[in-house]
């Protein structure tokens, strides 16, 4: 018979290794939901850049395209402060918790009684909204500009406006499949909407113009969001009964931590505000050359960024309930240390190679020639807070987890509208490419304050020189791999191989691109940031301990 110490031994041993498997099991789970939301995210934005590619083809960088632009003012202001984009921060830790209590029917209730006032509202504000269009519209640049532009931007505004209903009832559809680490019918949500934009464009645009797009917003919004989401969620045996309760404790939480959310600026929402705006003040196109440049741009903080807080989130926000607070840390720091060896560098090479990016991507029909040289420096700008924006997604996600809303909200609103006079005098300055000088900055500001917040408050800041260190060392290696990008770029622009602009920008990219991230990549080997066979796997996947 074993002794008792033995046995506490064993006991021990079984303990650790059950602990190491279920960290494995977690480490293999968010690994491939960060896989299926980065390969949605990176198919939805090529989908969403052949939608601007057929954008501008149809619109170029006309008056047309800033009208349609800037007829997403009024429902991104409404989906804000109806809080449509926050449920996925508010919602799931809420039915979460119902679910954790094996009490499915409560977690169903609250999201009838949520889903139902919520549609309410909207059914009040979006007659509101069309009708008032043309009034909170008069408050922008285009008012004084030409005034068939301005009648266009109204109209299209009308007609994107409903969208914001489907958008929301998705948002709680693709909540509850979230809460169940179902991830494969929400990631199709952004894909369809994007097609069906960019079919609006084909089949509607030789006849309408610009406003077959509009058309094309609408019935992809209803498809990625309802009509895809529905059967995932009838699938998770939902439970939807009319409920309409002001009184409900559930609706009261909902609405604390939603409220600081919704009152506060976040930079990615006011960035979309911001550029739309100032930019109408400027000469003819400069909307559109900052959409393009900044669409562009979010191709990588999307995959990057995007993917890798929807995916992380709900285990993120397990770990909040267990308090295990070093761990959150450790998993931010290694998130954000995973996607700086891969961002940066592609941002920087993507620096060098901007007239041909911009070239490839949008130079042909009505987009001319003067219109990408608009739009690189620009584009250029932007990119230089790519990294920035992506992390800053993910530094917020921690105070979410926790339900600690009201934080994020003030440091986000001060620095949104800090930001407010920057914006100003760089568009004043540098035009267009001001608006993504002053992005960049106000995304790293407050990234690097909600960092610092919680490193001070939950212990993160003993590791802070560390991952400091790291950084540093990938920019210094992202402008090597730049500088030598931008010198190869030169070299091949003097070898001509095709007449065909968009075959010789082709011909650059490539030939300047894969040299300089070939160094990159022997760098970080030199430097044991990142093994080479780690940097070919792909992003986000753990090591084996």
């Amino acid at each position: 018979m074993a002794n008792p110490s033995q046995q506490n031994t064993n006991l021990n041993d079984e303990n650790i290794v059950t602990a190491q498997d279920k960290q494995n099991s977690v480490s293999r789970s968010i690994s491939i939901a960060t896989i299926i939301m980065m390969a949605s995210v990176f198919l939805s934005r090529i989908t969403g850049m052949l939608r601007e590619v057929t954008l501008a083809n149809i619109g170029g960088a006309s008056s047309e395209m800033d009208a349609y632009v800037a007829a997403f003012l009024i429902p991104e202001l409404l989906n804000h402060f109806l809080a449509g984009g926050f449920l996925s921060v508010t919602f799931i830790p809420i039915f979460q918790k119902y679910l954790v209590k094996n009490d499915p029917d409560e977690a169903w209730r609250c999201f009838s009684n949520l889903i139902t006032i919520g549609t309410a509202a909207f059914a009040v504000f979006l007659p509101l909204s069309v009708l008032l269009a043309p009034y909170f519209l008069s408050l922008t640049g285009l008012k004084g500009q030409d005034p068939q532009t301005f009648a266009l931007t109204v109209r299209l505004t009308r007609i994107i406006l409903p969208a914001q209903m489907f958008f929301y009832w998705g948002a709680f559809l693709m909540a509850v499949q979230y809460a169940h680490q179902r991830f494969f019918l929400p990631a199709l949500s952004p894909l369809c909407y994007n097609l069906g934009i960019i079919l609006g464009g084909i089949f509607l645009g030789p006849r309408f113009g610009v406003e077959g797009f509009a058309w094309g917003v609408l019935i992809g919004a209803f498809i990625g969001n309802v009509a895809v989401q529905l059967p995932g969620a009838l699938n998770l045996r939902m439970k939807y009964r009319f409920r309409f309760s002001l009184r409900d404790p559930e609706f009261a939480h909902y609405v604390k931590i939603t409220i600081p959310l919704v009152a506060g600026l976040g930079m990615t929402f006011s960035n979309e505000i911001f550029f739309r705006y100032f930019a109408s003040f400027l000469e003819s196109g400069s909307v559109a050359s900052a959409n393009y440049a900044l669409r562009t741009m979010m191709i990588l903080v999307g995959v990057f960024g995007q993917a890798a807080g929807v995916a992380f989130y709900p285990y993120l926000a397990k770990l909040a309930a267990e308090k295990a607070y070093a761990k959150m840390t450790e998993l931010l720091n290694n998130m954000i240390t995973r996607i700086a060896l891969y961002l940066i560098p592609l941002s920087a090479i993507m620096m060098a190679l901007a007239p041909q990016i911009i070239i490839i991507l949008y130079e042909h029909g009505r987009f001319t020639e003067e219109s990408t040289q608009k739009t690189v420096p620009v584009l250029t700008a932007y990119l230089f807070g790519a990294f920035a924006s992506a992390v800053c997604i993910l530094a917020a996600r921690p105070f979410y987890a926790m339900q600690k809303t009201l934080l994020p909200m003030i440091i986000s609103t001060a620095v949104s509208l800090l930001s407010i006079p920057l914006y100003y005098m760089l568009s004043r300055q540098m035009g267009a490419a001001g608006l993504g000088v002053a992005s960049s900055a106000a995304m790293t500001a407050q990234f690097l304050i909600l960092y610092t917040i919680w490193g001070k408050r939950y212990g993160g800041l003993s590791t802070a020189k560390n991952e400091i260190f790291k950084l540093t060392k990938i920019v210094l290696i992202s402008v090597t791999g730049m500088l030598l990008c931008f010198a190869i770029r030169r070299q091949l622009e003097s070898f001509i191989i095709s007449d065909i602009k968009r075959v010789q920008a082709v011909f650059i990219c490539i030939g300047a691109s894969l040299p300089a991230l070939g160094l990159v990549f022997f760098l970080y080997e030199i430097f044991k940031l990142q093994k080479l066979r780690d940097s070919v796997e792909g992003l986000l996947r753990r090591r084996r301990r």
